[in-house]
């Protein structure tokens, strides 16, 4: 129990010293344990992940008496490692057999080993997992599974995005006993009522469970249940503050996710919050919002923060007077937006006061450069030079933005992809892209739907962005994977990729050169201080009789970014890093006008990984290479005679 003492704190030794489930704590209150699960992929992405929805649902539930712990898998990055190919699962071998280049799945957060002891030394009554992405399910899954045989008499419930959205799905799950649809603060009292005192579910509001099962007064199993939705919140000031007095921050970094509104009236096609948390715009009043970043700054020493709204800035006033209030207590805090902002109603005024008051990491959602693409997902409030002028109204005030561009959307061609990108580098605006993928529940998985990309029986898992598993109607899976992988060479070193269109109108450029160029580019990348959105930072690249030999940061390279290096270099993990290389091929080749490839090579301990970058002949990644060169040669040329 050691282990998990470290984490929760004395609120799991409480639990042990009152026995078992059917000795409980306090006269009758619940033990009522609150998980995420880990995650497994080919390529994870947790940025930020203090479980703060369980947080707040800790807090409901403590005020109505309960006994709760959060255990967060997420946090145990030193249990991070490549799993093993005799444990991957039959669902992990199918999203490697369609992904086209890469071949290993990560697993990020605590081992089920240390799962399985937080969950039996729990003795919970309840346990209730999270599960925000669908890519994902497996792990809740999972964990349910364990739940059911270490607890046996516990009830299970699952909550977040894709119960929300996929109930149907995870009801086939036997373990699990009811889902939690949409927000669950108003929820989870009635629920957990019903489950100590061994009544039905009919009358709740906002779950749905399975027919039978002593859940529901049917003679007749039938179709499950699905009740309706409990309105949303209406007032988020009434809210309790989240339980984060169970949460160890130094797992944290010291940062912490802070919600101040809920729910977006925007309607982008590739979106689904309005599933989870509606359409209407709900905040909380600046006061409140400041009361809880002081709690964290004075109480927990915590001063970085994630505001994690989805439309933070829609109420422009209220920024104003949040940020005020910041300014106002003297709080010195950092406080970034992992969701962005966008371009509607922003001010000079309203960015100096931004920037005043702490924010220090932000983008805006462009999506694409195409006019008439954005008015189709219903983005038309946005464009490339309304971006272009709002990232010079921060720059100003020494603050540097992003762009976010999504790459391979419904019926998007290859030239369309890459003009985005390379637009947004011509004009020297810093972005960076995403994959498309279908999001159950969003106009754009309807769409996918519709067109046949997918069909309802398709594997749930395959609907992970890094996965490339379908083509987008006018491109190959594997077409759009080298099509990423080209944004996110100009994403990284736009001024190297500029830079060798113009050398190339002087002659050829020897591998050599473009070498000693990247290196160069990297080294001012790594000293600029700013946050890298791309992991494939290279450290040395020099000639050699192969090609060109190429070495990463030991901390910029794939396998840190996804904590895992060290596992790399004990289990002798031979390519789980080709994104990184393949990334760099694709920036020497653009610099070149040479199409190349990349393989990794083994690399001694203690250094970044190394590739072996070498002509691409007709391989699938050349003429994509191509098509970026060309068309970075013809935009370059284009925007210097217009300024000419």
């Amino acid at each position: 129990m050691r282990a998990i003492h470290a984490f929760a704190g004395d609120r799991w030794t409480r639990w042990v010293a009152c026995g078992s489930r059917g000795n409980r704590c306090q006269g009758g209150t619940m033990r009522i344990l609150l998980v995420k699960p880990p995650i497994r992929a080919c390529m994870v992405e947790v940025g930020r992940h203090v479980p703060i929805g369980l947080a707040y649902l800790s807090a409901t539930l403590r005020a109505a008496g309960h006994e709760t712990a959060v255990f967060d898998a997420l946090a145990h990055v030193e249990d991070n490692h490549v799993v093993p190919d005799d444990e991957l699962t039959a669902v992990e071998r199918l999203k490697l057999a369609t992904h086209p280049r890469w071949r290993h799945v990560v697993h990020w957060g605590a081992r089920w080993e240390r799962i399985a002891e937080a969950v039996a030394g729990s003795g919970a009554d309840v346990v209730g997992i999270s599960c925000m992405f669908t890519p994902f399910y497996e792990s809740a899954y999972d964990l349910a599974r364990l739940t059911g045989e270490l607890l046996p008499d516990a009830a299970v419930l699952l909550g977040g995005q894709h119960g929300t959205v996929f109930f149907h799905h995870t009801l086939q799950v036997p373990e699990i006993d009811a889902v939690v649809l949409g927000e669950a603060e108003s929820t989870i009292l009635p629920l957990v009522d019903a489950v100590e005192r061994g009544l039905p579910f009919e009358r709740l509001e906002g779950v749905a469970f399975r027919c039978g099962a002593g859940r529901c007064t049917c003679e007749v199993p039938g179709a499950p249940h699905v009740r309706p939705r409990a309105p949303f919140v209406p007032d988020l000031d009434a809210l309790l503050m989240p339980a984060v007095d169970e949460l160890d921050f130094a797992r944290y970094d010291h940062t912490t996710t802070l919600i101040t509104s809920r729910g977006c009236p925007f309607s982008c096609t590739f979106c689904t919050v309005h599933a989870t948390v509606g359409r209407e715009f709900r905040a909380r009043s600046p006061r409140n919002v400041v009361d809880e970043i002081e709690r964290y700054v004075r109480e927990l020493g915590v001063r970085r923060f994630l505001v994690e709204d989805d439309n933070f800035t829609f109420d422009i006033d209220r920024v104003h007077a949040i940020c005020d209030e910041v300014l106002a207590r003297g709080l010195d805090v950092r406080l970034r937006l992992p969701n962005g902002i966008t371009v509607v109603k922003l001010t000079e005024e309203l960015v100096a006061k931004m920037v005043a008051a702490g924010f220090e990491s932000l983008f805006f959602g462009l999506e694409t450069t195409d006019v008439e693409r954005l008015r189709r997902m219903r983005k038309g409030f946005t464009s490339l030079p309304k971006v272009a002028a709002g990232a010079s109204l921060f720059e100003k005030y020494g603050l540097s933005v992003n762009g976010s561009l999504i790459a391979g959307l419904p019926g998007q061609a290859l030239g369309e992809i890459v003009q985005d990108s390379v637009n947004c580098a011509v004009q020297r605006v810093r972005f960076y892209t995403n994959p498309f993928y279908p999001i159950p529940g969003s106009p754009d998985y309807r769409t996918c739907l519709e067109k046949g990309l997918i069909d309802p029986l398709t594997e749930p898992a395959l609907f992970d962005q890094f996965n490339f598993a379908f083509g987008n109607g006018e491109l190959t899976a594997e077409q759009l994977y080298w099509a990423w992988i080209g944004t996110q060479a100009l994403a990284l070193w736009p001024d190297y990729l500029v830079e060798g269109s113009a050398r190339r109108e002087g002659g050829p450029v020897t591998p050599a050169e473009a070498a000693r160029r990247l290196v160069e580019h990297s080294s001012r990348l790594k000293s600029s201080g700013q946050r890298l959105d791309v992991c494939a930072v290279v450290r040395d690249c020099r000639v050699v009789e192969e090609g060109l030999l190429v070495e990463t940061s030991r901390e910029d390279c794939f396998c840190a970014v996804q904590r895992v290096a060290d596992d790399v270099r004990r289990s002798g993990t031979a390519d789980l890093c080709l994104f990184s290389g393949d990334v760099i091929a694709a920036a020497i080749a653009c610099y070149t006008g040479v199409p190349l490839a990349a393989e990794q090579i083994a690399s001694e301990v203690g250094r970044g990984c190394a590739f072996l970058v070498r002509p691409a002949g007709d391989g699938p990644a050349a003429p994509i290479q191509r098509e970026f060169v060309t068309r970075l040669d013809a935009t370059r040329r284009d925007a210097v005679a217009t300024a000419g």
